[in-house]
Protein backbone atom coordinates (compact mmCIF):
# COMPACT_ATOMS: atom_id res chain seq x y z
CA UNK A 1 0.00 0.00 0.00
CA UNK A 2 1.38 3.36 -0.60
CA UNK A 3 0.35 6.78 0.14
CA UNK A 4 1.60 9.53 -1.68
CA UNK A 5 2.41 13.44 -0.19
CA UNK A 6 2.19 15.66 -3.17
CA UNK A 7 1.62 19.17 -3.86
CA UNK A 8 2.74 22.59 -4.97
CA UNK A 9 6.59 23.84 -3.39
CA UNK A 10 7.12 24.77 -0.24
CA UNK A 11 4.17 23.76 0.99
CA UNK A 12 5.64 21.48 3.86
CA UNK A 13 5.67 18.28 2.30
CA UNK A 14 8.96 16.60 4.07
CA UNK A 15 7.64 18.34 7.26
CA UNK A 16 4.82 16.22 7.10
CA UNK A 17 6.49 13.01 5.93
CA UNK A 18 8.90 13.53 8.91
CA UNK A 19 6.24 13.70 11.24
CA UNK A 20 4.21 10.70 10.02
CA UNK A 21 7.27 8.41 9.64
CA UNK A 22 9.71 9.72 12.22
CA UNK A 23 11.75 10.49 9.43
CA UNK A 24 14.35 13.04 9.85
CA UNK A 25 14.80 13.86 5.95
CA UNK A 26 16.19 17.50 5.40
CA UNK A 27 13.23 19.44 4.49
CA UNK A 28 15.20 21.85 2.00
CA UNK A 29 16.52 18.56 0.06
CA UNK A 30 14.52 19.23 -3.25
CA UNK A 31 16.50 22.55 -3.46
CA UNK A 32 19.32 21.78 -3.64
CA UNK A 33 19.02 19.25 -6.56
CA UNK A 34 17.68 16.14 -5.08
CA UNK A 35 15.34 14.54 -7.14
CA UNK A 36 14.43 11.42 -6.02
CA UNK A 37 11.53 11.30 -3.37
CA UNK A 38 11.80 10.32 -0.37
CA UNK A 39 10.29 6.76 0.68
CA UNK A 40 10.01 5.06 3.82
CA UNK A 41 8.11 2.07 4.82
CA UNK A 42 6.61 2.16 8.01
CA UNK A 43 3.53 0.15 10.56
CA UNK A 44 0.07 1.61 10.54
CA UNK A 45 -0.25 1.96 14.45
CA UNK A 46 -3.66 0.54 15.78
CA UNK A 47 -4.40 0.71 19.60
CA UNK A 48 -6.93 -2.53 19.03
CA UNK A 49 -3.67 -4.48 17.79
CA UNK A 50 -1.80 -3.34 20.92
CA UNK A 51 -4.73 -4.42 22.95
CA UNK A 52 -4.90 -8.01 21.31
CA UNK A 53 -1.56 -8.14 21.56
CA UNK A 54 -1.72 -7.60 25.22
CA UNK A 55 -3.69 -11.09 25.37
CA UNK A 56 -0.61 -12.43 23.84
CA UNK A 57 2.53 -10.84 24.87
CA UNK A 58 4.76 -13.69 23.95
CA UNK A 59 4.27 -13.21 20.44
CA UNK A 60 5.17 -10.92 18.03
CA UNK A 61 3.35 -8.14 17.27
CA UNK A 62 2.95 -6.99 13.28
CA UNK A 63 1.32 -3.97 12.17
CA UNK A 64 -0.34 -3.55 8.37
CA UNK A 65 2.76 -1.95 6.46
CA UNK A 66 2.31 1.17 4.40
CA UNK A 67 4.99 2.86 1.96
CA UNK A 68 5.38 6.49 2.34
CA UNK A 69 6.30 8.75 -0.55
CA UNK A 70 7.07 12.46 -0.63
CA UNK A 71 7.29 13.74 -4.18
CA UNK A 72 9.16 17.03 -4.93
CA UNK A 73 6.68 20.20 -5.65
CA UNK A 74 5.18 20.53 -8.44
CA UNK A 75 4.71 24.11 -10.00
CA UNK A 76 1.16 25.15 -10.49
CA UNK A 77 -0.51 24.24 -13.72
CA UNK A 78 2.10 21.10 -13.90
CA UNK A 79 0.54 18.09 -12.64
CA UNK A 80 -0.88 17.01 -16.22
CA UNK A 81 3.28 17.22 -17.43
CA UNK A 82 5.58 16.59 -14.52
CA UNK A 83 7.44 14.00 -14.81
CA UNK A 84 6.21 12.77 -10.99
CA UNK A 85 2.70 11.91 -12.83
CA UNK A 86 3.46 8.11 -13.13
CA UNK A 87 4.50 8.09 -9.20
CA UNK A 88 0.94 9.61 -8.92
CA UNK A 89 -0.75 7.23 -10.37
CA UNK A 90 1.26 4.20 -8.58
CA UNK A 91 -0.23 5.87 -5.27
CA UNK A 92 -3.47 4.09 -3.13
CA UNK A 93 -3.79 6.85 -1.38
CA UNK A 94 -2.91 10.80 -2.54
CA UNK A 95 -2.24 13.52 0.24
CA UNK A 96 -2.30 16.78 -1.00
CA UNK A 97 -0.14 18.89 1.04
CA UNK A 98 -1.82 22.59 0.74
CA UNK A 99 0.07 26.07 2.21
CA UNK A 100 -2.06 27.73 5.09
CA UNK A 101 1.39 29.44 6.82
CA UNK A 102 2.94 32.52 6.42
CA UNK A 103 6.45 33.12 6.15
CA UNK A 104 7.44 36.03 4.30
CA UNK A 105 11.44 34.35 3.30
CA UNK A 106 9.11 31.51 1.67
CA UNK A 107 6.90 34.12 -1.42
CA UNK A 108 4.32 32.16 -2.49
CA UNK A 109 3.75 31.18 -6.19
CA UNK A 110 0.68 33.28 -6.51
CA UNK A 111 1.73 35.66 -4.54
CA UNK A 112 -0.79 35.33 -1.73
CA UNK A 113 -1.54 32.62 0.64
CA UNK A 114 -5.23 31.10 -0.53
CA UNK A 115 -6.14 27.59 1.22
CA UNK A 116 -9.30 27.25 -0.89
CA UNK A 117 -8.00 28.21 -3.84
CA UNK A 118 -5.18 26.47 -3.90
CA UNK A 119 -6.89 23.14 -3.22
CA UNK A 120 -9.62 23.82 -6.10
CA UNK A 121 -7.06 24.36 -8.54
CA UNK A 122 -5.14 21.07 -7.28
CA UNK A 123 -8.66 18.92 -7.66
CA UNK A 124 -8.68 20.73 -10.46
CA UNK A 125 -5.69 19.91 -12.09
CA UNK A 126 -6.14 16.07 -11.36
CA UNK A 127 -9.06 15.90 -13.52
CA UNK A 128 -7.20 17.51 -16.19
CA UNK A 129 -4.38 15.46 -16.43
CA UNK A 130 -6.99 12.52 -16.37
CA UNK A 131 -8.90 14.10 -19.35
CA UNK A 132 -5.55 14.31 -21.26
CA UNK A 133 -5.26 10.28 -21.08
CA UNK A 134 -9.23 9.59 -21.94
CA UNK A 135 -8.45 12.02 -25.10
CA UNK A 136 -5.01 10.50 -25.93
CA UNK A 137 -6.97 6.97 -25.57
CA UNK A 138 -9.92 7.54 -27.43
CA UNK A 139 -7.32 8.94 -30.30
CA UNK A 140 -5.70 6.06 -30.23
CA UNK A 141 -9.23 3.65 -30.20
CA UNK A 142 -11.13 5.39 -33.06
CA UNK A 143 -7.53 4.82 -35.32
CA UNK A 144 -7.46 1.49 -34.32
CA UNK A 145 -10.92 0.20 -34.64
CA UNK A 146 -11.29 1.56 -37.88
CA UNK A 147 -8.62 -0.78 -38.74
CA UNK A 148 -9.96 -4.08 -37.19
CA UNK A 149 -12.94 -4.65 -35.29
CA UNK A 150 -12.07 -4.99 -31.39
CA UNK A 151 -15.60 -5.88 -28.70
CA UNK A 152 -12.87 -5.07 -25.90
CA UNK A 153 -11.86 -1.93 -27.72
CA UNK A 154 -15.45 -0.95 -28.36
CA UNK A 155 -16.75 -1.65 -24.75
CA UNK A 156 -13.13 0.35 -23.56
CA UNK A 157 -14.20 3.42 -25.81
CA UNK A 158 -17.86 2.88 -24.66
CA UNK A 159 -16.94 3.48 -21.22
CA UNK A 160 -14.38 6.56 -21.90
CA UNK A 161 -16.87 8.03 -23.81
CA UNK A 162 -19.09 8.30 -20.85
CA UNK A 163 -16.37 9.50 -18.68
CA UNK A 164 -15.14 12.42 -21.08
CA UNK A 165 -17.82 14.93 -20.55
CA UNK A 166 -17.81 14.13 -16.65
CA UNK A 167 -14.10 15.42 -16.58
CA UNK A 168 -15.21 18.08 -19.51
CA UNK A 169 -17.24 19.26 -16.43
CA UNK A 170 -14.40 19.00 -13.94
CA UNK A 171 -15.57 16.78 -12.27
CA UNK A 172 -13.69 13.77 -10.20
CA UNK A 173 -13.67 10.07 -12.07
CA UNK A 174 -14.09 9.04 -7.84
CA UNK A 175 -18.39 10.46 -8.20
CA UNK A 176 -18.92 8.62 -11.56
CA UNK A 177 -20.90 5.38 -10.70
CA UNK A 178 -19.39 2.45 -12.49
CA UNK A 179 -20.16 -1.28 -12.77
CA UNK A 180 -17.77 -3.94 -11.72
CA UNK A 181 -16.64 -4.59 -15.09
CA UNK A 182 -16.69 -1.32 -16.40
CA UNK A 183 -14.52 -0.57 -13.22
CA UNK A 184 -11.93 -2.97 -14.16
CA UNK A 185 -11.90 -1.81 -17.65
CA UNK A 186 -10.30 1.46 -17.07
CA UNK A 187 -7.98 0.46 -13.53
CA UNK A 188 -5.14 0.10 -15.61
CA UNK A 189 -5.03 3.99 -16.09
CA UNK A 190 -4.66 4.52 -12.74
CA UNK A 191 -7.15 7.69 -12.84
CA UNK A 192 -5.58 10.37 -10.53
CA UNK A 193 -9.38 11.95 -9.84
CA UNK A 194 -10.14 8.32 -9.04
CA UNK A 195 -8.01 7.79 -6.10
CA UNK A 196 -8.66 8.37 -2.56
CA UNK A 197 -7.50 12.05 -1.76
CA UNK A 198 -6.87 13.95 1.36
CA UNK A 199 -6.06 17.67 1.32
CA UNK A 200 -3.87 18.39 4.50
CA UNK A 201 -3.55 21.90 5.70
CA UNK A 202 -0.22 23.22 6.92
CA UNK A 203 -1.52 26.06 9.09
CA UNK A 204 -0.20 29.60 10.35
CA UNK A 205 0.35 29.75 14.08
CA UNK A 206 -2.40 32.12 14.29
CA UNK A 207 -4.58 29.09 13.03
CA UNK A 208 -3.61 26.93 15.90
CA UNK A 209 -7.14 27.23 17.52
CA UNK A 210 -9.26 26.06 14.73
CA UNK A 211 -7.06 23.63 13.35
CA UNK A 212 -9.89 20.85 14.42
CA UNK A 213 -12.07 22.48 12.33
CA UNK A 214 -10.35 22.86 9.53
CA UNK A 215 -13.37 23.44 6.82
CA UNK A 216 -14.96 25.95 9.18
CA UNK A 217 -11.50 27.02 9.15
CA UNK A 218 -10.84 27.93 5.87
CA UNK A 219 -13.88 28.25 4.12
CA UNK A 220 -14.74 24.56 3.06
CA UNK A 221 -17.47 23.44 4.88
CA UNK A 222 -20.27 21.38 3.63
CA UNK A 223 -18.41 20.33 0.44
CA UNK A 224 -17.88 16.74 -0.79
CA UNK A 225 -14.08 16.26 0.37
CA UNK A 226 -11.64 15.55 3.45
CA UNK A 227 -9.52 17.44 5.29
CA UNK A 228 -7.17 17.84 8.00
CA UNK A 229 -4.80 20.26 9.34
CA UNK A 230 -1.72 20.65 11.21
CA UNK A 231 0.95 23.65 11.98
CA UNK A 232 4.51 22.16 10.65
CA UNK A 233 6.39 24.11 12.35
CA UNK A 234 5.42 24.31 15.87
CA UNK A 235 4.85 20.21 15.57
CA UNK A 236 8.57 19.87 14.52
CA UNK A 237 9.51 21.25 17.37
CA UNK A 238 7.21 19.33 19.59
CA UNK A 239 8.49 15.85 18.53
CA UNK A 240 11.99 16.76 19.57
CA UNK A 241 10.72 16.89 23.46
CA UNK A 242 10.95 14.25 25.90
CA UNK A 243 7.44 12.73 26.25
CA UNK A 244 6.65 14.00 29.50
CA UNK A 245 7.41 17.69 28.54
CA UNK A 246 5.28 17.52 25.14
CA UNK A 247 1.81 17.45 26.72
CA UNK A 248 2.99 20.64 28.63
CA UNK A 249 3.66 22.87 25.53
CA UNK A 250 0.95 21.02 23.65
CA UNK A 251 -1.38 22.45 25.81
CA UNK A 252 0.41 25.74 26.11
CA UNK A 253 0.09 26.28 22.51
CA UNK A 254 -4.02 24.85 22.67
CA UNK A 255 -2.99 21.96 20.34
CA UNK A 256 -5.31 18.76 21.44
CA UNK A 257 -3.79 16.29 19.50
CA UNK A 258 -0.89 15.83 16.66
CA UNK A 259 -0.82 15.26 13.39
CA UNK A 260 0.31 11.43 12.92
CA UNK A 261 -2.38 10.25 15.62
CA UNK A 262 -4.85 12.20 13.65
CA UNK A 263 -3.82 10.76 10.23
CA UNK A 264 -3.43 7.13 10.92
CA UNK A 265 -6.78 7.51 12.92
CA UNK A 266 -8.74 8.66 9.66
CA UNK A 267 -6.74 6.62 7.55
CA UNK A 268 -9.24 3.69 7.18
CA UNK A 269 -12.16 6.36 5.87
CA UNK A 270 -9.93 7.76 3.57
CA UNK A 271 -8.82 5.00 1.68
CA UNK A 272 -11.90 3.24 1.96
CA UNK A 273 -10.48 0.17 4.29
CA UNK A 274 -11.38 -1.54 7.10
CA UNK A 275 -9.33 -3.68 9.63
CA UNK A 276 -8.82 -7.44 10.70
CA UNK A 277 -6.81 -9.32 12.61
CA UNK A 278 -5.53 -12.82 13.34
CA UNK A 279 -3.84 -14.44 16.24
CA UNK A 280 -1.74 -17.29 14.74
CA UNK A 281 0.54 -19.35 16.80
CA UNK A 282 3.76 -16.80 16.46
CA UNK A 283 2.29 -13.35 15.79
CA UNK A 284 -0.99 -11.27 16.53
CA UNK A 285 -1.22 -9.26 13.11
CA UNK A 286 -3.62 -6.39 11.80
CA UNK A 287 -4.36 -6.75 8.25
CA UNK A 288 -5.83 -3.46 5.82
CA UNK A 289 -8.34 -4.66 3.20
CA UNK A 290 -11.02 -2.48 1.69
CA UNK A 291 -13.95 -2.67 2.57
CA UNK A 292 -17.06 -4.93 1.40
CA UNK A 293 -14.29 -7.49 1.17
CA UNK A 294 -15.51 -11.07 1.64
CA UNK A 295 -14.04 -13.76 4.21
CA UNK A 296 -12.74 -16.09 1.44
CA UNK A 297 -10.89 -12.96 -0.35
CA UNK A 298 -9.61 -12.06 3.67
CA UNK A 299 -8.56 -15.25 3.56
CA UNK A 300 -6.24 -15.20 0.01
CA UNK A 301 -4.64 -11.56 1.97
CA UNK A 302 -3.42 -13.63 4.70
CA UNK A 303 -2.16 -16.46 1.75
CA UNK A 304 -3.32 -18.03 -0.99
CA UNK A 305 -2.90 -21.62 0.00
CA UNK A 306 -5.71 -20.46 2.70
CA UNK A 307 -8.13 -19.07 0.23
CA UNK A 308 -7.44 -22.04 -2.04
CA UNK A 309 -8.36 -24.40 0.87
CA UNK A 310 -10.77 -22.08 2.93
CA UNK A 311 -13.07 -24.03 4.78
CA UNK A 312 -14.97 -21.79 7.09
CA UNK A 313 -13.91 -18.36 9.03
CA UNK A 314 -14.01 -18.43 12.84
CA UNK A 315 -15.22 -14.58 13.74
CA UNK A 316 -15.35 -12.64 16.90
CA UNK A 317 -15.27 -8.91 16.91
CA UNK A 318 -11.65 -7.57 18.84
CA UNK A 319 -13.53 -5.79 21.61
CA UNK A 320 -15.28 -9.26 22.93
CA UNK A 321 -12.14 -11.10 22.43
CA UNK A 322 -10.45 -8.63 24.69
CA UNK A 323 -14.18 -9.24 27.24
CA UNK A 324 -13.39 -13.06 27.15
CA UNK A 325 -9.94 -12.74 27.39
CA UNK A 326 -8.68 -15.57 24.91
CA UNK A 327 -9.85 -16.90 21.54
CA UNK A 328 -10.16 -20.51 23.62
CA UNK A 329 -12.66 -18.41 26.29
CA UNK A 330 -14.51 -17.35 23.80
CA UNK A 331 -15.22 -20.13 22.01
CA UNK A 332 -15.73 -21.96 25.16
CA UNK A 333 -18.24 -19.45 26.05
CA UNK A 334 -20.00 -19.52 22.13
CA UNK A 335 -19.27 -16.00 21.71
CA UNK A 336 -17.18 -16.93 17.71
CA UNK A 337 -19.46 -17.18 15.17
CA UNK A 338 -18.83 -19.65 12.04
CA UNK A 339 -18.96 -18.05 8.54
CA UNK A 340 -18.83 -18.52 5.36
CA UNK A 341 -16.74 -17.62 2.17
CA UNK A 342 -19.27 -14.66 1.24
CA UNK A 343 -19.46 -13.28 4.74
CA UNK A 344 -18.86 -9.53 4.75
CA UNK A 345 -15.66 -8.80 7.24
CA UNK A 346 -16.66 -5.99 9.57
CA UNK A 347 -14.00 -3.42 10.52
CA UNK A 348 -12.21 -5.19 13.73
CA UNK A 349 -12.87 -8.21 13.07
CA UNK A 350 -10.50 -11.00 14.77
CA UNK A 351 -10.84 -13.89 12.42
CA UNK A 352 -8.84 -18.00 12.53
CA UNK A 353 -9.42 -19.50 9.24
CA UNK A 354 -10.12 -22.99 8.99
CA UNK A 355 -8.43 -24.12 5.51
CA UNK A 356 -7.82 -27.86 4.02
CA UNK A 357 -3.99 -28.15 3.36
Amino acid sequence: MNITLFGYPKTGKTTLFNLLTGSKVAVRAYDDGKTEPNVKTCGIPDSRLDRIHGLYPEKKKISTQADFTDLGGISFGGVKDSQLLSRLRKADGLVHVVRGFKDASLPHPKNAIDVRRDILFMEEELVLADLASVEARLEKLDKDLKKAKNPEGEKEKEILARLRPELEQGKGIRHVRMAPAEEKLVRSFSFLSQKPLLHFINADEDDLPRLGRPGEAFGLNGEDRRILAFCGRIESELVELDDDERPVFMKDYGIEELCAPKFFRALGGFLDRISFFTVGKDETRAWMIPGGTTALQAAGAVHSDIEKGFIRAEVIPWDALLTHGSLHDAKEAGAIRLEGKEYAVKDGDVIYFRFAQ
